[in-house]
């Protein structure tokens, strides 16, 4: 899978960028041409549309990014669907955990949050576009046509001052109850596999998104759900696939693909070892009971 924030920080020629510390602060035309791809970040960030479209796809949700709208993406895995009526054109933000925990910590008493907050596996969450932040958004644009980086002091400012933006605005109660939770306590590592078992990232991704150590992940994933990591993934997309190939027409190619598969022949040997019968006789029962 292609780490989103690393691909971006590693290309300024094409993703026009200032960064310090792990924050990183972008304008960008997208120069992606595949119709869908399968991203993961260990940082948040938020993306704000300039022009153009884009829609972030999870097994239960999917998200569309357009002109004047933004939104907030937690750590994790989705799939990116592309569309190439017009150029899409956006500026993100990105963001580790740690400093959106000390920036709440800090500013505490201006987070409107009046009933104990409850997690949601959503990875996105809509962020309010209203006068005051489309004002914001196009106040940082001028950034990127100078011929020196801006002060990091100054980019620290603008990094606070969206935030501040958002917590203060009663329309972003669920962003800002996720960030309550986050500087209350870690997200579980049970939490982070649920929400991203489907995709094919490698065992020191998870371990990163769970913000562990590959041993210390390793160990502590043993002690709850009382498996290895390579049984417990197997185990869990074959039986999302199972789920697929009964509720959609999907290929087995998209679907071996949308489960977090290396490849389709991988795929069908595995989830015939498993029911004993392949993905295709799967289909098939399944078109002869609908018939």
């Amino acid at each position: 899978m292609t780490n989103y924030y690393h691909t971006l920080k590693a290309d300024p020629q094409n993703f026009k960028q200032f960064s310090f510390r792990e924050l990183l602060f972008l304008h960008y035309d997208c120069p992606v041409e595949e119709q869908k791809s399968d991203i993961w970040s260990s940082h948040s960030y938020f993306i704000y549309g300039i022009s153009g479209k884009k829609v972030w796809h999870t097994p239960n949700n999917s998200w569309a990014l357009t002109a004047g709208n933004a939104m907030f993406v937690k750590p994790g895995a989705c799939i990116v669907e592309q569309f190439f009526a017009e150029p899409f054109c956006v500026l993100a933000f990105f963001l580790p955990d740690s400093y959106i925990k000390n920036f709440v910590r800090e500013n505490s008493a201006l987070l409107r949050v009046t009933v104990k907050p409850s997690y949601s596996s959503e990875l996105v969450i809509p962020v309010k576009t209203d006068a005051v932040m489309a004002t914001f958004y196009n106040s940082v644009l001028p950034y990127f046509e100078m011929e020196s980086a801006p002060p990091e002091q100054l980019l620290e400012l603008k990094f606070r001052e969206l935030l501040l933006n958002i917590i203060t605005n009663p329309a972003n109660v669920g962003l800002v109850n996720y960030m309550h939770i986050l500087a209350e306590s870690s997200i579980t590592l049970k939490e982070v596999m649920e929400c991203n078992f489907s995709y094919n990232l490698r065992l020191e991704e998870f371990a990163l998104l769970c913000q562990r150590s590959l041993s210390s992940f390793k160990r502590d994933f043993v002690a709850t759900f009382l498996t290895t990591p390579g049984r417990w993934l197997t185990e869990r997309r074959l039986e999302y696939a199972h789920q697929l190939l009964k509720k959609n027409n999907l290929s087995i190619r998209d679907i071996a693909f949308e489960c977090g598969f290396e490849n389709s022949t991988h795929f069908s040997r595995v989830f015939k070892q498993k029911f004993g019968y392949s993905p295709m006789v799967c289909k098939k029962q399944v078109f002869m009971e609908n018939s």
